[in-house]
């Protein structure tokens, strides 16, 4: 039934139309096509609303189990996702980042911070994922000793990261920071 009556009143809506083009007297073609698209609209709407029958109770129901259903797929579909994105992030390496870091933890505990010159790569001895995001940095640095001397220390330095930005260092957990003598 509801197929007929929208044939009906597409039928409606495009007779409405033509016939306010052909009778146009004075008005323009673009005026009266735009006239007899509205009056066809109008017509569409009210013969639609009028004639258009009324879902029944089942039919009511079944749309809404069927949005319920909807949305709760939609939801899986969400948190399979989002744990998707958890994973992906909990496994992504971040070595370089561990590096770069740790430098900074360094450079906060040299007797002289601002004389501190790093490689290049920050992380000469290498860079290790222990897992479970927790790097252990081997590397060193040039800086002045107490006396003005200046001397390579090798540091090992073992660092996890918690969540958030990468480059913010409130994000990352300092477990431990070891110079070594040579």
């Amino acid at each position: 039934m509801e197929g007929i009556v929208s044939v009906v009143a597409f039928a409606l809506w495009v007779g409405t139309w033509i016939l306010v083009v052909r009778r146009r007297k004075k008005m323009g073609l673009v005026a009266a096509n735009l006239v007899g698209a509205i009056a066809g609209l109008v017509l569409f709407t009210i013969f639609a609303g009028v004639f258009m029958p009324k879902p029944t109770p089942e039919q009511v129901q079944a749309r809404a189990e069927a949005k319920q259903l909807a949305d709760q797929q939609e939801a899986a579909e969400n948190a399979e996702k989002e744990a998707e994105k958890v994973k992906t992030e909990k496994n992504k390496d971040r070595s370089i980042m561990a590096a770069i870091i740790c430098s900074n933890y360094v450079e906060n505990s040299l007797k002289s911070p601002k004389s501190a010159d790093f490689p290049f790569d920050k992380a000469a001895g290498g860079s290790k994922h222990l897992g479970e995001q927790k790097y252990l940095v081997r590397s060193y640095v040039d800086a002045q000793n107490a006396f003005g001397a200046q001397i390579r220390n090798w540091y090992i330095c073992n660092i996890q990261y918690q969540s958030g930005q990468d480059a913010d260092q409130r994000n990352w957990n300092l477990l431990a920071l070891k110079f070594e003598a040579q």
